[in-house]
């Protein structure tokens, strides 16, 4: 028996080199995104010492991600900024094998972590330098934790899981200034199980003081700016019910209906049960504010807790549908067939969510060989962090200015414009809110078309122009 255990655990090997093979491999395409150029832009400005102008108005503390991100960038560019989400993801995984082994069991450990890499948004935000999976890295540590103190006896071994438990759940909720959702689910499966207990109270004691010094004491605390900017989401990104519930549950249909599956397993369906509830926070925080910011990407932390419930719902199939055979292989048969289906749903995600925005590399190779140092370019998009970030080493002083604050008009209607070399023009993702079209009467007057670039992307084709100045 302790030999097929130590064989089995070579499966989980297999697993996180699958998973590394999937997302290490040319970490370089597509070109950087906005959320992680701003990411990076503010961790280097923090180790630098120098002025951090987005710091206030960023949805997850400063210093978390965002220094990491920077030294990955330091040491390796973007490659280097992506790779530290590789090596958390595949540490998250090893968590969630690591969890369902302790509270269920090591078949279903490795079917957790087997779900987990095989989910669509898994390899997708392990490729991406944002702050997504590095949130999830200490949630998933924190439900791992919180598990072994399910199973410590009494004694200094519960008190310590506990509280390093929480203080990770408050890493994470740090981390993503969305995570606190999760708290009050955590801390009362918490209490389910250990009650008020000397651990749990010295637990939740440790978190409250750590949470109070962060608020009041930590810089670029979560504050006005980013309530600020959680209320204009919230309200400027609502879409009807119904069609939320569709675009949230399509990520995570099959894992739900894999974990209705676990919730009828015989030994574990009750633990099923309670890792189903954990995943709802995240889905229930967008159908309650119908905000759909980010949707497709937060389904991650319901994976994390999803995966493992799944995972016994599979366990759970290939018994029924066996007819409970007492041979072992048409029970593979039947779970390996499951597994199959599931893989060829998650890479399916994987590729829509990998082309669900414009890969601006071209745009990029056009300043790279038309921009020069100290120019001005306008933008009617949230995009100048890209320029930033990939241009600064070759144009350290150029100078990137949205529409709104390059073309005005004064009282009396004149036109007020900043003198701009370069005009980008994206009316589709980046620059919905703010369309060339507004602003036609500067561009004709003094500028011309240069370049015109289309994108394929995951809902269809989109496009840029870059004018010129005459």
């Amino acid at each position: 028996m302790r030999k097929w255990i130590l064989n089995k655990r070579w499966i989980i090997v297999m697993i996180l080199l699958y998973g590394f093979l999937l997302t290490a491999t040319d970490l370089r395409r597509p070109a950087v995104f906005v959320d992680e150029a701003y990411h990076i832009n503010i961790g280097h400005q923090l180790l630098s010492g120098s002025a951090c102008p987005g710091c206030p108005f960023a949805t997850g503390y400063v210093f978390m991600h965002p220094v990491l991100a920077a030294l990955g960038d330091s040491a390796g560019g973007l490659e280097g900024a992506r790779m530290v989400n590789v090596i958390l993801g595949l540490c998250l995984t090893f968590f969630i094998y690591v969890t369902a082994r302790t509270l269920f069991s090591e078949n279903i450990g490795i079917l957790a972590a087997t779900i987990f890499i095989f989910s669509g948004q898994t390899p997708y935000l392990m490729k991406l330098a944002t702050y997504d999976m590095t949130a999830a890295f200490f949630l998933g540590a924190s439900m791992m934790f919180l598990a072994f103190s399910f199973k410590a006896g009494p004694g200094p071994g519960r008190s310590t899981a506990l509280v390093v438990s929480f203080i990770l759940l408050f890493l994470a909720s740090i981390t993503k200034f969305l995570l606190p959702v999760f708290v009050p689910f955590m801390v009362g499966y918490a209490m389910a199980r250990h009650r008020l207990s000397r651990p749990m109270i010295l637990a939740l004691s440790a978190a409250a003081v750590i949470a109070a010094a962060f608020y009041f004491l930590a810089p670029h605390s979560p504050k006005s700016e980013v309530i600020g900017q959680i209320r204009h989401f919230r309200t400027s990104t609502q879409i009807p019910f119904l069609t939320l519930a569709d675009w949230t549950l399509r990520w995570l249909a099959l894992a739900y209906l894999l974990a209705v599956f676990g919730m009828m397993h015989e030994k574990h369906g009750r633990t099923a049960a309670a890792f189903t509830l954990l995943s709802l926070p995240i889905i229930l925080v967008h159908l309650v504010t119908g905000a759909e910011q980010s949707v497709n990407k937060n389904m991650l932390y319901a994976l994390v807790f999803l995966s493992p419930a799944a995972a016994a719902g599979v366990m759970k199939i290939g018994d029924v549908f066996s007819m409970r055979s007492p041979g072992r292989a048409l029970r593979i048969f039947f779970a390996a067939a499951v597994m199959l289906v599931y893989w060829a749903y998650g890479i399916n995600n994987f590729m829509w969510l990998r082309k669900q925005y414009p890969d601006v590399a071209p745009m990029i190779g056009f300043f790279e060989k038309n921009g020069f140092d100290g120019m001005t370019v306008v933008l009617n998009g949230w995009d100048a962090d890209i320029y930033s970030y990939s241009l600064r080493s070759k144009f350290p002083n150029a100078r990137y200015l949205h529409v709104t604050e390059a073309f005005t008009k004064d009282g009396e209607g004149n036109p007020a414009a900043v003198p701009a070399d370069f005009v980008i023009c994206e009316d589709n993702y980046y620059g919905m809110m703010n369309p060339c079209a507004d602003y036609r009467d500067f561009i004709d007057a003094d500028y011309a078309l240069a370049e015109h670039f289309m994108f394929e992307l995951s809902w269809g084709m989109t496009d840029a122009r870059i004018y010129g100045r005459r």
